[in-house]
C-alpha cells in the first residue's frame, strides 16, 4: 500500500550502516552474480544501455537500490533511480505513463493502479519476456511466486475492463503484505487480555482496556476517507461476513454492499470502531497505526502485517513487545480471509529500452535479489515461497524480538488472496466506501447508508 517514507528514514539509515548488514549483503550480491554468470542468458546483450526506474520512497526500494552496482557489475546497464515521496509518486506515475513519456523504462506499482493503466497500453505486458530463453534465466522461476500474487497480476483486458484469471502478466511481484491483527503483548498480558478473533471479541476487550487504563487506545485502524482504509481491516474482515464490493448478477456486476450480509459486517465493524479505535479514527492512515503500536499508546492494530515486524527491532522501545495473529473474522465462521497489496516492478509501453528494462525487473526480483533484502531487514515480505524455506531468512526472522512472525505468516498466506474485485474505476468506488464509512461511526443509521452508498456505485457503473 502507498506510504510515506519520513517514518522510517532513520530506521534505513541505521541499518544502512550496519556492519552485519552489509557483510550479509556482500555475501548475497556476490552469490547473485555468480548465479547469473552460470545462466545460459546473455546478462551484457544490452550493455552500455541506461535506464530509469521509478519507485516510491521505500525500504523496499531501498532493497534493491542497495544492491544496484552488481546488477551494473553483471549487465553493463546503467540503473538511474528516481525515488519519490508516497504523495508524489503516485500523482507522476500516472502522469509519466499516460502521457506515454519514455523517460521511464520501470516502474513501481500495485494492483489497483495497474488496472488503470494497463487498458489504455501503457504498461507493456511481459508474459512475452518471460516466455523468451534468450532473455530469460533458466533459474528465474517464475513459479516461484506465489500463486495468489501471480493470480492477481494476471488479466486480460475485454471492451475498456479487467478480466482476471488468464491474460498477459502485467507486473512482477518484488514485495507484499497479508493483512493481519498485531498487538503489543506486555499491553494484552498485564491486563489479562485474550487475543480477539472476531469484532464482538474487540469490542469486549477494548472495554476491559479502556476500563484498566484509560490513556491507551485499544485498537489502531485507519479511518481516512480513502480507499486505503478500507483495503487492510475492514476487506479483510467483510469477506469472512460473505461481504463482495461487487457481484455478478444476471451476467452484469453489481454491488454486493447493501446485502444482508454487508449490513451484519457493517454493524459489528461500526461497534467496533467507536469502542476500540482513537477520537482521531477519521484522520488516521497507517503512519498513526504504526507510530500507535510502537510506542505502545494502542494495544492493538489491524493492518499490513510488516509495520509490525519493522517496529520490533533491536533497539527500539517496543523490541519484543510486539506478536501477531490472524486478522478478525465473522462470529459464525471460523476461517479468516486476509486481503494483499502486492509491490510490483512493471514496464512503461513508452519505454525505448524495453530489453534492458527487463533484465532488470528480472535481476531485481530474482530468488537471490529478494533473499538479500529480505536478510537485510528491508524486504520483510518476500513474494517468492523459495525465501520463506531459507535458512538465512529464517534465522533472521526467528530473533526473539520479532516473535511468531514467521509462524503467523505462513497461518495467515495460506487464506491471503485479492479481496477486491478486478476493475477499471476501482478507486472511485472504493472511496464512497470509505466516506460511508466515516458516516456510519459518526452515528448515521447502517442500513440507509449502504443503500445510499450502493446507489451511488450503481449510478457510475
Amino acid at each position: 500500500m502507498p506510504r510515506t517514507f519520513a517514518v522510517f528514514r532513520g530506521y534505513s539509515i541505521k541499518l544502512a550502516r550496519n556492519a552485519l548488514f552489509c557483510s550479509t549483503l556482500f555475501a548475497g550480491t556476490v552469490l547473485a552474480f555468480q548465479q547469473a554468470e552460470a545462466d545460459d542468458v546473455n546478462w551484457r546483450q544490452f550493455e552500455g544501455t541506461s535506464i530509469v526506474w521509478a519507485y516510491d520512497i521505500h525500504p523496499y526500494a531501498d532493497a534493491v537500490a542497495a544492491q544496484l552496482p552488481e546488477f551494473e557489475r553483471l549487465t553493463g546497464i546503467k540503473v538511474a533511480p528516481e525515488l519519490y515521496p508516497d504523495d508524489a509518486y503516485w500523482n507522476k506515475l500516472t502522469i509519466q505513463l499516460s502521457t506515454k513519456s519514455p523517460s521511464w523504462d520501470v516502474v513501481g506499482t500495485g494492483i489497483q493502479p495497474a488496472w488503470d493503466l494497463a487498458p489504455g497500453q501503457l504498461l507493456e505486458p511481459l508474459d512475452g519476456y518471460l516466455n523468451d530463453p534468450k532473455l530469460t534465466a533458466p533459474s528465474y522461476d517464475y513459479k516461484d511466486f506465489f500463486p495468489a500474487l501471480r493470480n492477481a497480476l494476471t488479466w486480460k483486458v475485454k471492451e475498456g475492463q479487467i478480466e482476471p484469471g488468464s491474460g498477459h502478466v502485467w507486473a512482477i511481484p518484488h514485495g507484499f503484505e497479508n493483512i493481519q491483527l498485531f498487538y503489543r503483548k506486555d499491553i494484552l498480558d498485564k491486563y489479562g487480555i485474550k487475543v480477539p478473533t472476531t469484532p464482538p471479541e474487540m469490542s469486549d476487550a477494548c472495554a476491559k482496556l479502556k476500563a484498566a487504563d484509560p490513556t491507551i487506545t485499544p485498537l489502531g485502524v485507519r479511518g481516512v476517507r480513502f480507499w486505503s482504509s478500507i483495503h487492510t481491516a475492514a476487506i479483510s474482515i467483510a469477506k469472512s461476513y460473505g461481504v463482495h464490493d461487487f457481484v455478478l448478477k444476471d451476467g452484469h456486476l453489481d454491488t454486493g454492499l447493501d446485502s444482508p450480509e454487508s449490513i451484519t459486517f457493517h454493524k459489528d465493524y461500526v461497534d467496533m470502531i467507536k469502542k476500540c479505535a482513537a477520537p482521531s479514527f477519521a484522520n488516521d492512515n497507517w503512519y498513526q497505526v504504526v507510530d500507535g503500536i510502537s510506542s505502545g499508546r494502542t494495544a492493538m492494530a489491524i493492518d499490513s502485517n510488516m509495520f509490525g515486524f519493522w517496529n520490533d527491532v533491536a533497539g527500539k522501545p517496543a523490541s519484543g513487545k510486539i506478536a501477531f495473529a490472524p486478522p478478525l473474522h465473522a462470529p459464525n465462521d471460523k476461517n479468516f480471509e486476509s486481503n494483499i497489496w502486492i509491490w510490483s516492478l512493471a514496464m512503461n509501453a513508452a519505454s525505448k529500452k524495453k530489453g534492458a528494462a527487463w533484465l532488470f525487473i528480472q535481476w531485481a526480483t530474482s530468488k537471490q535479489v529478494e533473499l538479500n533484502g529480505a536478510t537485510a531487514g528491508k524486504l520483510v515480505n518476500s513474494p517468492r515461497a523459495s525465501t520463506w524455506t531459507d535458512e538465512a531468512w529464517l534465522e533472521y526472522a526467528a530473533k526473539p524480538e520479532f516473535n511468531n512472525f514467521v509462524d503467523t505468516f505462513k497461518a495467515v498466506q495460506g487464506r491471503a488472496e485479492l479481496a477486491f474485485t478486478a476493475r477499471v474505476g476501482f478507486a472511485e468506488a472504493m472511496n464512497a466506501w470509505a466516506v460511508a464509512m466515516q458516516k456510519m461511526v459518526n452515528g448515521a443509521d447502517v442500513k440507509a447508508t449502504l443503500t445510499e452508498l450502493a446507489s451511488e456505485i450503481r449510478s457510475s457503473m
